[in-house]
């Protein structure tokens, strides 16, 4: 530790510390515009001057200046405060007076200190920037004449996301933040570049002239689309959530958001959210009471108690933990089923199958912050940054600043791919089980295997005949892989599952905890196996039990029985199996077979549509409750704004039945917290007061075992491409279709194809092209470029209208021919 004393206070901090940082420290305030605890020092605005005893004579910035044992600082004397108005002074010089009609009035570090300093008279003139402004895409502002060069916008481009859609270009007074050709801005919009603007060079388009950031409610929450965890700061006024806040302080990734967290917000205000309960009468759905529905409701449910097997139900993962404990509650409990599900079946197998099974826990033995404490990342699939952005931005950070080995193991390349020093090896797709018992049959081959490890021999002998090519690589890759694998000090395994791969089943995930088993690489920070669920609660959703756990069904079973009339009842929650679950012709065809089907949801999906009883459902801003990240992390939920309309949460559309049913009724979904807690032993000792703003990650204790995987072959077939299905960076499900910022951008369905199949097919990018499979056709964008390796065509799965699961039967992969429309 380094002592120093800053304006008479003694403060000790660590040796790698700035004058700023020791400051901010012992509570002492200094004004900055360019500092972001993100990013690198960047000393550009000298808004921080401070004075060293010890080096009398001029003022230093104190974001870049290490501090040094025996320090004496000064941050406001009268020549500090001088200086810091002269800096402001130079400022406003090119700056235009324009806060009226600014959206970032309020939330303007040049605002606020141009007013702290009382800088209201310029000693200096001279004429204004006329840059032209950039309103070209539908997402971000971009007012260069407000810009004051902090270079925040860049740094953090290039630094966390990886992009570099910014760069400084031209110098001395012509000097300006431009982009590519000094173009529109074109990139991932992710929003970050916004989050950091200390002025108004750069705004939001979907908040421009919704509020005033004095105006705004502010209500700190956890965000709704994938797993990670990200906290949020939702902005809201007059019931409606206007903007996302960004607090560097905030959550493990320091305020960070990706674009579905930063821009995908407006689902809660959309206009097609459900406004009140709705009833099908001759055919047709029509508004009804609550009583009139949850009646009809009770009704079914009641008569399904006395024959339970022909009840099921399907629930999304994007419910609160009280909402989804309540749900097993009512339907495995009151009513007696045990068919309930959610994500399709086997977007959960990895944790609730395969984890049990390797690491006898339903969770990863990791968790998000192992990321940055490894020394070797090898990550399934690069679409870790599309699946889970924020995560992506986290390893971006930890091969950039702390030299992490980053090794990638996928059917296509991605943006991992291009991160220093980044290897990618490219298999066939649906070989991952064959690849990693490759790389475990290597490692043995190599004497690499720890000590003692229990089973060894059974895996040796399941593992005999695996080979490189069955996997579609080369031994060679496989051995480097292993080698470094085993050889790391620490390494850790990434691997996304949800329902968009259906391969990343529980054989997979006991093929990879092999590989981290077998070199003991599990049981210490930095290791193991980070299983990164879908939702922003998939989690959440197996530590409540929301999957068959004795006789009961499975989601594919409950389809299944939906279709030859032995389910007749089918309650679900949030889930839109027509557009999400595999082969949409057999789940329609089913869903219209059952005798009854209620849906809540907060929009009419294409599942909803086909219900007998849609029930309104409230958003993850309109309640309380609490979210599970990938990472163990259990976190509040806060409520934002009203129910829109005449919605309800879950939680009180179920304690509701509940209660009708002759089941437990609760005051409160914190009384349903404290029965989590007392009878789910991973959450035993929380409160949801207790998790406070930061949440808290549950322990686990793991009883390792290798379990062999078997491999499934995957071989090409002659004449046709093969379709792998998984996540599009703008979009997270189905819900995102109702984000008008994900839609902006990504709004339609697309299928990616490598530029030597498009030739040969004579496709063109933006061309509509026929993608054909076994189970149906669907007419899509097509994408060209040298991410997807010939042979293969990539399909995210989130549309309604060309709906990629028309095409797929829940297979790893799914054999198809192209042509053009």
């Amino acid at each position: 530790m380094v002592n120093l004393t800053i304006d008479g206070k003694q403060v000790a901090v660590e040796k790698d510390a700035t004058i700023y940082d020791a400051a901010k420290a012992c509570g002492i305030k200094i004004p900055i515009l360019c500092h972001d605890k993100k990013l690198h020092p960047f000393g550009g605005c000298r808004m921080c001057l401070v004075e060293v005893e010890q080096m009398k004579g001029r003022l230093i910035p104190a974001c870049t200046t290490p501090v040094t044992e025996g320090m004496i600082v000064q941050t406001t004397t009268d020549e500090i405060v001088k200086a810091r108005k002269l800096v402001l002074e130079l400022l406003l010089l090119k700056h235009p007076i324009d806060c009226p009609v600014c959206d970032a009035a309020g939330d303007c570090d040049l605002q606020n200190l141009t007013y702290e300093y009382k800088v209201n008279m310029n000693r200096f003139v001279d004429e204004k920037f006329n840059h032209e402004i950039d309103y070209e895409n539908p997402l971000i502002e971009r007012d260069m004449n407000r810009c004051i060069h902090c270079g925040k916008c860049a740094r953090i481009c290039d630094e966390i996301v990886s992009y570099g859609a910014y760069t400084f270009i031209n110098r001395g007074i012509e000097a300006k933040m431009g982009t590519e050709f000094d173009g529109p801005l074109n990139c991932e919009f992710c929003g970050s570049c916004v989050s950091v603007c200390p002025v108004g060079a750069l705004n939001s388009r979907p908040f421009k002239f919704k509020a005033r950031w004095w105006a705004l409610q502010k209500t700190k929450s956890v965000c709704s689309y994938c797993g990670t965890g990200c906290q949020l700061t939702l902005g809201s006024k007059d019931g409606k959530v206007l903007t996302t806040i960004y607090d560097e302080n905030q959550g493990f990734h320091n305020g960070q958001l990706c674009t579905r967290g930063r821009f995908g917000y407006q689902f809660v205000n959309s206009d097609k959210r459900l406004t009140a309960p709705m009833i099908r009468k001759n055919g047709n759905l029509q508004e009804a009471t609550w009583e009139e529905a949850l009646a009809e409701v009770t009704s079914r449910l009641s008569a399904g108690k006395s024959d339970p097997a022909s009840v099921a139900a399907l629930a999304t993962p994007r419910l609160t933990n009280e909402e989804l404990y309540l749900f097993g509650k009512l339907f495995r409990g009151t009513v007696g089923t045990d068919n309930i599900d959610h994500s399709a079946g086997y977007a959960h197998e990895a944790l609730t199958k395969g984890a049990v099974a390797s690491f006898g826990v339903a969770a990863s033995p990791a968790e998000i912050a192992d990321v940055q404490k490894s020394n070797l990342l090898l990550v399934v699939k690069s679409d870790a940054y599309e699946t889970h952005p924020v995560i992506g931005f986290e390893i971006n950070l930890g091969v950039k600043r702390k030299g992490i080995a980053l090794r990638i193991v996928s059917d296509k390349k991605g943006k991992l791919t291009r991160l220093p020093g980044a290897k990618t090896t490219v298999h066939a797709p649906g070989n991952e089980v064959a690849l990693f018992n490759a790389l475990c049959k290597s490692v043995i081959d190599q004497g690499l295997a720890a000590e003692g490890v229990a089973g060894l021999d059974a895996l040796k002998a399941a593992v005999a005949d695996a080979t490189a090519e069955k996997a579609g690589v080369t031994a060679e890759e496989i051995a480097a892989i292993a080698k470094e694998f085993a050889s790391a000090e620490k390494a850790l395994i990434i691997l996304p599952i949800g329902q968009g791969y259906p391969g990343h089943n529980a054989a997979l995930a006991n093929a990879a905890a092999n590989l981290a088993i077998l070199t003991g690489q599990y049981g210490k920070e930095g290791a193991g196996l980070l299983i990164m669920g879908e939702k922003n609660n998939s989690q959440g959703a197996v530590d409540m039990g929301i999957y068959p756990k004795g006789t009961g069904l499975n989601a594919a079973a409950i389809i299944d029985g939906c279709a030859n009339g032995n389910i007749k009842t089918l309650f679900v929650a949030g889930e839109n199996p027509v557009v999400s679950y595999p082969n949409r012709k057999k789940v329609e065809k089913a869903l219209e077979n059952v005798e009854f089907m209620v849906v809540s949801d907060l929009f009419l999906t294409e599942t909803a549509a086909m219900a007998d009883v849609v029930l309104p459902a409230c958003s993850f801003a309109e309640k309380s409750g609490t979210f599970t990240s990938l990472g163990r992390r259990v976190q509040n939920v806060r409520k934002a704004i009203p129910a829109v309309g005449l919605a309800k949460s879950d939680f009180d559309i179920l304690n509701a039945l509940s209660q009708a049913l002759g089941g437990a009724r609760y005051n409160n979904q914190g009384e349903v917290f404290t029965e989590i807690a007392a009878n789910v032993p991973a959450y035993k000792g929380l409160t949801q007061a207790g998790l406070k703003d930061e949440g808290a990650v549950y322990p686990v204790a793991l009883s390792a075992k290798l379990v062999p995987a078997a491999a499934q072959a995957s071989a090409p077939v002659a004449g046709k491409l093969t379709l792998v299905t998984g996540s599009a960076l703008y979009h997270c499900g189905t819900m995102s279709r109702f984000g008008e910022g994900p839609m902006y951008v990504c709004p339609d369905a697309y299928a990616e194809l490598n530029v030597a199949d498009a030739a040969a097919l004579k496709v063109a990018e933006g061309d509509q092209v026929t993608v054909t499979s076994g189970t149906g056709a669907v007419q899509v964008v097509a994408k060209v470029g040298k991410r997807v390796p010939q042979g293969v065509v990539f399909s995210p799965y989130h549309f309604g209208e060309g709906s990629v699961n028309t095409i797929t039967d829940g297979s790893e992969v799914t054999y198809v021919t192209v042509a053009k429309k």
